[in-house]
């Protein structure tokens, strides 16, 4: 078990946050939202002329998806949308979250955790909003990522939106319209079976690489923390 969360939160954290996308501003107008793009968990609905990267996403059998949505011609949002899995039943959204703020610390990346909001759904589901402020050379870009939890299924799917700070309001404007359009299915978690984990698990390591040298103390108590009383 020890050895199998070690490798989880490597995965997570390898594809945990894309904020690569640098946009310029876009007046257009952004209801209603014409394009929609849906897979196997999740259905979300964009204005016209956005495009979704869905090469990322490998389904539910997959340890780990990422989907990719912008708008092409520039924008002042762009979002990205990653479904992980965890062995590991968590009580509630809460649990969950704590999970998320600590695998983000232990990426290592210059982040900083400056709010928070908890108590708010998405799709149906119990969410929490986690703001981190990643500073870029001379800006600052506001992840606003969206904590889901899917307790009949264990899935947490976290749903970035992400804007510059300069931003903040006319972003948060649009990308919660699109983030409301969000459909979540019920589903059967195929990662539940142990066979089919070890398998999506050998196959995500020889996908994405890891320094094993991270694996020190703060995955240590990442592990402490969660996976003694599951």
């Amino acid at each position: 078990m020890r050895t199998i969360v070690k490798m989880l939160i490597l995965m997570m954290i390898v594809g945990f946050v894309s904020c690569s996308k640098t946009k310029a501003k876009n007046t257009e107008q952004d209801d209603p939202f014409p394009v929609k793009y849906e897979n196997d968990l999740f259905s979300v609905n964009m204005p016209k002329g956005w495009v979704c990267d869905s090469s990322c996403w490998g389904g539910l059998d997959s340890l780990q998806n990422s989907v990719d949505i912008f708008n092409p011609n520039g924008g002042i949002v762009w979002f990205y949308f990653v479904k992980t899995f965890m062995p590991i039943q968590w009580k509630d959204i809460n649990e969950a979250t704590e999970m998320a703020k600590g695998a983000r610390a232990f990426s290592g990346d210059n982040v900083e955790l400056i709010d928070e909001i908890d108590s708010v759904e998405v799709g149906g589901y119990p969410t929490n909003i986690l703001y981190f402020a990643n500073y870029v050379d001379n800006d600052t870009i506001i992840q606003k990522q969206f904590v889901t939890y899917l307790p009949d299924s264990h899935i947490v799917i976290y749903f970035n939106e992400n804007f510059y700070a300069r931003d903040w309001e006319n972003a948060q404007k649009l990308g919660d319209m699109i983030i409301g359009t969000i459909k979540l299915k019920k589903v059967k978690n195929p990662l539940e079976n142990d066979g089919t984990l070890k398998e999506s698990m050998e196959e995500g390591l020889e996908k994405h690489p890891v320094d094993r040298s991270k694996l020190d103390s703060e995955t240590q108590k990442l592990i402490e923390q969660y996976s003694n009383d599951k």
